[in-house]
């Protein structure tokens, strides 16, 4: 009775398992899907907007599906034949996952501190109205560090509110005495604005103002300002929080660049003491001696200038290891001469771009953040790619196996394909809006005065001038009118009537006529080559197609093709099936 229970207790786990919410799927093949929302974002990739993919065909949206489908049978191959083990996409997937858990380290311990949800949601309670303001800047200039020049700034400021304060019109006073160029000639008028356009200091200043009421002074990185709130205005029609969390995340980005860069830096800084980060004084002092050196050239690689003895001594310790004169040489490679030596800041940032990737490499391994960075998605698409390209590789591209001898091979089997078409050469007399002056030359051509004269003399062709108006050989195809009243000429040295292009006119005469005939060896040589690397990789292609699809049985959901998007009603294939 225990046992039946202990079943029926197994059956109940497997059953809620397997109802385990699954995400909807257009196609299957093998054990991989293609789900819907993969497929609605290939079909929006291709095809730009929802009314364009209305427009495609049951069987386009099949070929998209069975595509997509393809593409994981390839990876599903490539895994079954230990592609995975591959050295070379092991390594590539290695630097990609370090890449990626330095992304997610600066993440974790540059953004998600400063960007915050509680942030984030001020951001988007902020962003629920606009502010139309004026202002007045006493400016900052690029010099103004001294105590004596920021209290006269601030002294400056000060006198213009009280001006205003004592009645002077602030748009009058923006116009007057603001060092904003743009906007004082519009009376400091900075039109409508949302949160996070401004520099925090002002954008603080201006959500928190009451309305036409003289706010500040207030100190933000460009001077100082005076702020004139003339109206408010609430947002409409905006998106949930949820919605816009991710678009308000990159805004805040931007808009906390500088704060974000500042914390970025205090951070690696950290790592310098963490890592317990020392130059020897003594052997950077000499490294830059000798590159001062007015006899040092810097104008090419440094390698050669220094014994083995000087590039085997150490600039730097800490804790992963140590900083030798050749890193530093190796580093700098073939842009010495850009580095100011003497400022002893340029060799500290030396050391720092050759040690602080393995600081935060090391960072990154212990904290998880590679084994988080080998699990992201965009990893593992790129291990996806990476073991497909090499199915079709191994199926294709080494099985192209094409030299010059399969290349006459295929010459010769499809000479039909490497005919010349008739060419024809001709002498053409062009005149512009002129019909009766072509007429005129018509009839003197016709009445036997040498044509090539007249085409020197009346031509006004300028591509042609030179060359007497020839022109050729060519095909019947090219030169629209021009080609087809050549090729009605039946004999050389014939003289057309005279041709009406829009505006302008045309004489022809026959030169040359070249009979179509098949093309040599060496004339169709490169075109061979071409095309015969073109059926075969299409063969080789159907080929590899079948046997994945031999191996990795694909069902495609038509009828979800079908819903996913209304159908052509001009097409409408599945209802015509159904009928």
């Amino acid at each position: 009775m225990q046992r039946i229970a202990g079943l029926i207790g197994l059956m109940v786990v497997l059953i809620i398992i397997g109802c385990g919410k699954k995400e909807p799927y257009v196609a299957k093949i093998g054990k991989e899907l293609v789900t819907e929302q993969e497929y609605r974002d290939a079909m929006l990739a291709q095809f730009r907007t929802e009314d364009n993919i209305k427009q495609r065909t049951l069987d386009e949206r099949k070929k998209m599906a069975r595509d997509m489908a393809i593409e994981r049978a390839k990876y599903q191959e490539g895994l079954a034949r230990k592609f995975d083990m591959n050295v070379e996409i092991a390594e590539n997937l290695k630097s990609t996952a370090q890449r990626r858990a330095l992304d997610l380290l600066y993440v974790s311990k540059i953004i998600d501190p400063v960007i915050t949800d509680n942030a984030l949601r001020d951001y988007y309670d902020k962003s629920s109205k606009e502010v139309s303001a004026r202002h007045v800047l006493v400016k900052k200039g690029a010099v103004d560090t001294s105590d004596m020049e920021k209290a006269r700034l601030k002294t400056r400021i000060d006198s213009i509110k009280t001006a205003i304060s004592n009645g002077l019109d602030f748009k009058v006073a923006a116009a007057m005495l603001s060092e904003d160029n743009t906007t004082a000639r519009d009376s400091g008028d900075l039109g409508w604005f949302p949160w996070g356009r401004m520099v925090d200091e002002f954008q603080q200043a201006c959500w928190s103002a009451k309305l036409r009421t003289l706010t500040g002074p207030v100190e933000s990185p460009f001077g100082w300002h005076l702020i004139w709130i003339d109206s408010t205005r609430e947002v409409q029609g905006r998106p949930s929080f949820e919605e816009m969390k991710d678009d308000l995340a990159m805004r805040m980005r931007e808009s906390e660049g500088q704060k974000l860069s500042t914390k970025a830096r205090e951070y690696v800084l950290g790592l310098h003491e963490q890592y317990n980060l020392v130059l020897d004084d003594k052997v950077v002092g000499d490294f830059v001696m000798k590159l001062v050196d007015p006899m040092m050239s810097l104008n090419k690689e440094l390698g050669p200038m220094f014994t083995q003895e000087e590039k085997d001594r150490v600039a730097a310790t800490h804790k992963l290891g140590k900083v030798t004169i050749a890193d530093m040489i190796d580093k700098v490679g073939a842009n010495a001469y850009r580095v100011d030596w003497k400022n002893p800041q340029s060799v500290k940032d030396l050391v720092d771009a050759i040690v602080e990737p393995k600081f935060l490499e090391d960072v990154a391994t212990k904290e998880g953040f590679i084994k988080k960075a080998e699990e992201d998605p965009e990893v593992l698409k790129q291990k996806r790619s990476a073991i497909a390209r090499l199915v079709e590789k191994v199926e294709i591209t080494e099985k192209l196996n094409l030299d010059e001898d399969a290349d006459r091979a295929y010459y010769e089997q499809h000479l039909q394909e490497f005919i010349q078409p008739e060419t024809r050469t001709i002498r053409e007399i062009f005149i512009k809006e002129d019909a009766a002056k072509a007429n005129r030359v018509h009839e003197r051509a016709k009445a036997g005065e040498d044509f090539r004269k007249l085409a020197w003399q009346f031509n006004e062709k300028e591509s042609t001038k030179n060359d007497t108006g020839r022109i050729g050989p060519f095909e019947e195809k090219r030169f629209g009118l021009i080609g087809k009243t050549a090729f009605q000429l039946q004999e050389k040295s014939e003289i057309s009537a005279v041709a009406s292009i829009g505006k302008n006119f045309s004489v022809i005469q026959l030169l040359d006529i070249f009979p179509s005939r098949t093309k040599t060896w060496d004339e169709a040589k490169s075109d061979a080559r071409r095309e015969n690397r073109v059926v075969r990789t299409k063969k080789l292609t159907e080929d590899m197609e079948n046997m994945l699809l031999s191996r990795y049985p694909l069902d495609i959901d038509e009828e979800k093709l079908s819903t996913l998007w209304p159908l052509p009603p001009e097409r409408p294939e599945k209802a015509a099936r159904d009928q």
